[in-house]
């Protein structure tokens, strides 16, 4: 079975727009899973909350749009627009929007120094743009995830920047946080904005370019093996 979930090969989404908001709830669409990771697109209304509670993984958590408060072992975090935090795994934590919120929650579990997430620190509350430092041009990648046979890369790249002439070898999936990168698939050019996604299927010629400086998220399923 596929990782990537509810969502089309090579097609632009807006992230923001794959959940609508409901009246006094909380909405979600899992876009990818598989036995160590969990993705999904979450909408909540004002003063909504999961209350807490503590799993054995890490949980990235990616405002799109709002505000929440988020607590960690009883401390408590207000996360905004844009600005990321990373719950440790086996830590008590909870969620309530301070306004209408949609968030990217990426799941990975963890087992003694396998899995979980790499190169982000725990409990602190940074722009998602702030995640690739130190970067002064070019192509700059970060690992984030610690999960064998699976792609975990932030990109940094500069203006009409190039990663050209690549074959997918599993089930690709890039999420642009800032900038436009223009991806083509098969001979076919996609523009890709903010807060916008493409999934690109096994085995699929593409290339991606800067149209202006750029930093994104790419994760790439080879296999599904279980920690």
């Amino acid at each position: 079975m596929n990782t990537l979930r509810n969502i089309e090969f090579n097609k632009i989404e807006n992230l923001k727009n794959l959940v609508p908001y409901g009246n006094n709830t909380i909405n979600s669409l899992m876009i990818a899973l598989n036995n160590n990771l969990n993705m999904a697109i979450f909408s909540f209304d004002k003063n909504e909350m999961l209350s807490e509670h503590s799993a054995p993984a890490d949980a990235f958590v990616y405002i799109l749009e709002g505000s929440l408060e988020i607590s960690i072992n009883k401390i408590n975090y207000t996360v905004n627009k844009n600005e990321t935090i990373l719950m440790p795994a086996n830590i008590l934590h909870g969620l309530k929007a301070l306004e209408k919120t949609k968030m990217l929650l990426i799941i990975i579990k963890k087992s003694g120094d396998e899995g979980g997430f790499t190169n982000i620190d725990y409990s602190k509350v940074q722009k998602v743009t702030d995640l690739v430092t130190g970067f002064k041009g070019g192509v700059v990648s970060k690992r984030i995830a610690n999960l064998k046979d699976t792609t975990s890369l932030i990109f940094a790249i500069s203006n009409n920047e190039e990663i050209e002439h690549n074959q997918t070898e599993g089930e690709l999936f890039i999420c642009n946080f800032q900038g436009e990168l223009s991806i083509k698939i098969n001979e076919q050019e996609n523009l890709l904005k903010e807060n916008e996604i493409i999934t690109i299927s096994p085995n699929t010629l593409y290339e991606l370019k800067s149209i202006s400086e750029s930093k994104f998220l790419m994760l790439e399923f080879i296999k599904n093996y279980q920690i």
